[in-house]
């Protein structure tokens, strides 16, 4: 793809914080204008992109997946069509163009599936179901499509496993270990009705923890099966409501209407620090400091030693990616798109404002993770947002596409005007 560099975006002051804190959807606060008039004047002198690469078939009802050089396409059950859903998987060439060749079609044993399909080790999974209903796991054999195994519940890695979880409603649900080869059952424990989170790392869970109302908190290895810790968090104390979440080595204890905010020590149950913040939806990693995010948008940065807070910013509500002391945040922007930045993690001070953009892709992984806005007519900007730089780079302008994209390190995969989908090689 051709690369269009519109250069560094210099740093600038603190803008002062808005007077109220963003709707869910709305107008960005701020865009950056000389990107803007950049791009526009881009419109016309941009090389257009080639014909697409490589093109799929697909109806509009179709999710695509992208992982690894393969894309998988995900079709639902139309019963007043009589038509069963059905999984297609392709090989994306590292060379060439035109239509692509399924490698195989399966069809899907389920009325219902979620919005959800990744491959472990060497099975594609997908969850099925009715979405108010019982969840069931479905694994097939990544290179033939066929069915190796299913199982009730939901899967998710666990290293080299595969973590299958059932939740029972108000009764105690269930999480077993699963052979992502051959779907048997290596463990499996009863969890309590509420208050069942994880600890997720890069490879996958590996942390189960229960913390009811009642205080009693207990930590097992989600790799074993064995249970490591058991401590009551709240000795003497009534029974009350309470959420928790488990980020790197912390337990995040909500109670008090989601303001007051306990930190345990996950290793130890050990308690670290406690706050009052306000109306709090949940917790992330942030380089080196925790992020709290309000239930009605805005965001906290915290000092993960003793819950300090070094600083609040009220327009961004998620961050993306932390590299090299910067982070990415999100806003509230306009129809699809929305508003980003590139803030001092340290600080909370803006360092470039990237303007307004559609971020393909269900999560971006890396530091430059790649957008997309609309140009004149059917073509679509596609630029990747660099985060450790503070700027924003077109790659490129592509014709006859009309949005609902998604991106890995590699490939890119957009919705044709004309119907399917178009694939494309990321040259960057």
């Amino acid at each position: 793809m051709a690369l269009i560099d519109l250069g560094d975006v210099r740093e600038e002051a603190t803008p002062e914080p808005p007077r109220r804190p963003p709707r869910t959807v709305g107008r960005p606060a701020r865009v950056a204008a000389v990107l803007v008039l950049t791009l526009v004047s881009l419109a016309a002198a941009a090389p257009v992109a080639a014909p697409t690469s490589f093109t799929v078939p697909a109806r509009s009802t179709t999710t695509a997946f992208l992982q690894d050089d393969r894309l998988f396409l995900l079709e639902p059950a139309d019963a007043p069509a009589g038509r069963g859903g059905e999984l297609t998987a392709y090989a994306v060439p590292a060379a060439g163009d035109g239509p692509l060749a399924p490698l195989w079609r399966t069809p899907l044993p389920a009325a219902g599936t979620d919005d959800a399909v990744f491959v472990h080790r060497d099975v594609v999974l997908v969850t099925g179901g009715s979405l108010d209903g019982p969840r069931r796991a479905f694994a097939f054999d990544l290179g033939t499509g066929r069915l190796r195994w299913e199982r009730p519940g939901q899967v998710a890695p666990a290293g080299d496993g595969l973590l299958a979880v059932e939740n029972g409603g108000e009764e105690p649900g269930r999480v077993s270990s699963v052979d992502p080869v051959t779907g048997r059952v290596d463990w499996s424990l009863a969890t309590p009705a509420e208050a069942t989170t994880y600890r997720f790392r890069p490879d996958g869970v590996d942390r189960i923890v229960a913390s009811p109302s009642s205080g009693q908190v207990e930590v097992w290895d989600a790799r074993t099966g064995a249970r490591l810790l058991s401590a009551d968090i709240h000795p003497g104390e009534l029974p009350v409501y309470q959420r928790s979440q488990s980020v790197d080595e912390l337990l995040l204890v909500v109670r008090d209407a989601a303001a007051l905010v306990t930190a345990y020590g996950l290793d130890e149950l050990d308690r670290r620090w406690e706050i009052r913040l306000g109306l709090v939806a949940y917790f992330a990693a942030c380089g080196p400091l925790l992020c709290a995010y309000g239930q009605t948008g805005g965001m906290w940065a915290l000092d993960r030693a003793t819950g300090d807070v070094r600083w609040r910013a009220a327009r961004w509500h998620e961050t993306l990616v932390e590299r090299e002391g910067r982070m990415l945040v999100r806003g509230p922007g306009s129809g699809a798109q929305d508003s980003f930045a590139v803030l001092d993690t340290a600080t909370g001070r803006t360092v470039a404002d990237l303007g307004t953009w559609e971020v393909s892709g269900r999560y971006p992984t890396e530091d430059r993770p790649i957008g997309v806005r609309p140009a004149d007519g059917d073509r679509l900007f596609v630029a990747e947002l660099d985060v450790a730089g503070g700027r924003t780079r077109v790659l490129d302008v592509l014709a006859g596409v009309t949005g609902d994209c998604q991106a890995d390190a590699r490939l890119l995969l957009c919705r044709r005007s004309g119907g399917g989908f178009g694939i494309w090689r990321l040259d960057r």
